[in-house]
């Protein structure tokens, strides 16, 4: 049932946040950027989901699909296949949501969701990912670099845990920019999840 209505709430809050995708319009070419919300559109989102970040997106017509994964990293390796790759034909400009639903008391097991919309139509993928245990401290990053610029197997966003009791940061400016030349950032951490795209 709290599936059900989660689901429910996110396709609302979904189709009220793309009635005003023209603003898209005015966001640089081949970019993809963290959305501006409204105070109406967090507090839907914070009633629906402990974690969610929502991004813009403006390509030029050769782009014609996105696609959007998730991968895990424990103690800086990468532990098997992305969770779920996402895709969808898309039309210059378009709107990408990623959100994982607050978990259940019993388990650890949450559902994690990714929208994207497009021209008018909606498209929703998600799958089973396994948070870290409540005493894992955690930080939510979104891409520092602003306006990303479109380019291969971009980073959107983290979600960095830790059972380290020193603090914990997000991951810097660098590993965005070239994620393979910073792989050891990745070491700091018990547990990360990269939210990445590709745009086709």
């Amino acid at each position: 049932m709290r599936r059900v209505l989660f689901f429910a709430v996110l396709t609302l809050f979904v189709l009220s946040l793309f009635a005003c995708d023209d603003d898209n319009s005015n966001s640089e070419i081949n970019t993809v950027s963290r959305a501006e919300l409204t105070e109406r559109e967090e507090m839907i989102l914070l009633s629906t989901a402990d974690q969610s970040f929502v991004f813009d997106f403006n390509v030029e017509d050769k782009y014609k699909e996105v696609a959007v994964w998730v991968e895990k990293y424990e103690s800086g390796n990468l532990v098997g296949e992305p969770n779920y790759v996402f895709s969808m034909e898309i039309n210059k400009m378009g709107t990408i949501i990623f959100s994982i639903p607050h978990k259940s008391e019993d388990s650890g097991e949450v559902l994690s969701t990714i929208s994207i919309n497009s021209d008018g139509t909606t498209g929703k993928g998600w799958g089973p990912a396994i948070m870290p245990k409540d005493d894992f401290e955690f930080v939510l990053g979104s891409n520092p670099l602003g306006s990303i610029s479109v380019k291969d197997k971009m980073i959107l966003a983290s979600i960095c845990y830790s059972s380290s009791k020193e603090g914990i940061s997000t991951l810097s400016t660098d590993f965005h920019a070239d994620m393979d030349s910073h792989m050891d950032e990745l070491k700091k951490y018990d547990v990360v999840y990269l939210l990445r795209s590709e745009f086709k």
